[in-house]
């Protein structure tokens, strides 16, 4: 069965700004930052389709909102 999490940290590479680091089995496949427009998602190339659990998406999606409002 697959896992997947979120991890909110810090990069180090851009002024610490806060990032949300998508993983799957504890691979890193994704990330979601904010960007000039808003909130981005950059979804990494991966060689096999991953099925993500959209209403799971949707709860890291809205506490992302709350964790970048902060800032």
């Amino acid at each position: 069965m697959s896992k997947w999490d979120a991890d909110f940290t810090n990069d180090p590479l851009n002024d610490f700004e806060i990032v949300v680091e998508i993983l799957h089995n504890d691979e890193d496949v994704a990330i979601i930052r904010r960007g000039e427009g808003g909130l981005q998602l950059k979804w990494y190339a991966h060689k096999e389709d991953l099925v993500v659990p959209l209403d799971w998406l949707e709860q890291i999606v809205i506490e992302s909102k709350k964790q970048f409002a902060g800032k």
